[in-house]
């Protein structure tokens, strides 16, 4: 066996935070510790305070930075990039402090931008690459919750601090196609960008009994079930999900809609129901216990992403959709572009046209329709896809070459296997 590969991860928030970003985050570090490499996180500020400057969660050391205390005075705090400032710096800090214990042979930075300043910043005083990871640009989500206008003086400042950061690391990844082509745009040179897509794991989710108690328990009886799983952002589209489904449920009245989750855009969803009446034919959980999710699963047929298009979610994919294909769920999205590259993975083809009620109500009338031998056909395909093709660990093993090109005396023997391969 050689020389361990260490890798210091610098992430935005970690398990035991329940997101996409969390979820991604920790499919790296353990699949990587899988393929032989010794691979720690440092988290931001970010991560909600925890009370321990280090824990280990499920075979993974994380080490916390402490939310840095009475730096910015009240009109600061408002000012974009200004209020990030202390943070990013607390986060160098913690880095270096890790570093000097650890000996990480580069560091490995994940979105957003800040996580990159400091990466850029901690690897030059250690003197070893960095790569950044790019999942969204922060402009854009930042945009989208109307913090800043697309185009402005923050937005622009913001993409060229990006664009320096990517050009000063040893290499940059993506999360899809969409991205790396926006970052080839800027003038990065392409063999630097490489798509190590979302996966899902495929021995969790898969198809399950539907759980008779909890439809049961929320008065769902045996009618098709039309679900969304995720946060409710704005750019996902839910009120329009709601206008659609009024429609839906004239010409097919055995049908419920249940929408799990919640976010900034919760009371907007609320008020389309109310407005349509459907609070008998709208079910709304809003969050539930990570462990819940799978039993949700099992009482959806349809599972929908009705994305709004707007410039993030032409560039980013979604992560939920691999999940319900492997649970051996139907899919239906929008013709946005993040959304038409995930469901191209397990091989659905069922989109409507964005911003539309009327397509997207069209759609889902086309799918209740449909022959159920059909659909179960599209249903194990898809399924099929998401387990052969979409694994977190196929996906995370593309970043080996890549480390092999900044640290190749450091592979361990077994990672080296797999480069290999």
């Amino acid at each position: 066996m050689g020389m361990s590969l260490r890798v210091l991860h610098i992430q935005d928030h970690t398990i035991p935070e329940l997101s996409g970003y969390a979820v991604r985050s920790h499919a790296v570090v353990t699949q990587q510790r899988a393929l032989g490499i010794d691979a720690r996180v440092v988290s931001s500020a970010r991560h909600p305070h925890c009370g321990q400057r280090s824990e280990t969660l499920q075979g993974v050391e994380f080490h916390r930075t402490a939310q840095p205390q009475g730096v910015l005075s009240k009109w600061e705090l408002k000012v974009p990039l200004l209020r990030e400032r202390p943070m990013t710096a607390a986060l160098t800090r913690r880095i270096l402090e890790v570093a000097r214990e650890f000996r990480p042979h580069l560091l490995h930075a994940h979105s957003p931008i800040f996580n990159g300043w400091a990466a850029r910043r901690a690897a030059r005083t250690l003197n070893i690459p960095y790569v950044y990871e790019i999942r969204a640009f922060w402009e854009d989500d930042a945009v989208d919750k109307r913090k800043i206008s697309e185009g402005g003086f923050v937005y622009s400042r913001v993409r060229a601090a990006e664009t320096s950061i990517c050009r000063g690391a040893g290499a940059v990844t993506t999360i899809c196609s969409g991205l790396r082509d926006d970052l080839v745009g800027r003038g990065l040179a392409p063999d630097k960008v490489h798509v190590i897509p979302n996966g899902v794991d495929a021995d969790r989710f898969r198809p399950l009994p539907r759980d008779a108690a909890l439809a049961a328990r929320h008065g769902l009886g045996d009618q098709r079930v039309i679900g969304f799983v995720g946060s409710f952002f704005r750019y996902e589209g839910l009120p329009l999900l709601v206008e659609a489904f009024a429609s839906v449920l004239r010409v097919f009245p055995d049908t419920r809609l249940v929408l799990l989750g919640g976010g900034e855009d919760e009371q907007a969803v609320r008020n389309a129901v109310d407005r349509r009446m459907l609070s008998g034919h709208v079910l709304l959980p809003g969050r539930v216990p990570h462990a819940e999710v799978d039993a949700w699963y099992s009482l959806l047929d349809l599972l929908v992403y009705p994305r709004l298009s707007v410039r993030l979610t032409e560039l980013v994919t979604p992560l939920k959709p691999l999940e319900a294909a492997a649970a051996g769920k139907s899919l239906l999205g929008s013709d946005v572009g993040g959304v038409k590259e995930i469901l191209a993975r397990v091989g659905c083809e069922r989109l409507c046209k964005a911003g539309s009620v009327e397509s997207l109500a069209t759609a889902i009338k086309l799918w209740l329709g449909t022959d159920p031998t059909v659909l179960r056909q599209e249903q194990e395909s898809m399924r099929r896809a998401a387990q052969d093709h979409c694994s977190w660990r196929a996906a995370i093993a593309r970043i080996l070459p890549v480390y092999e090109g900044l640290c190749p005396a450091a592979l361990t023997t077994q990672a080296r296997s797999t480069v290999a391969r």
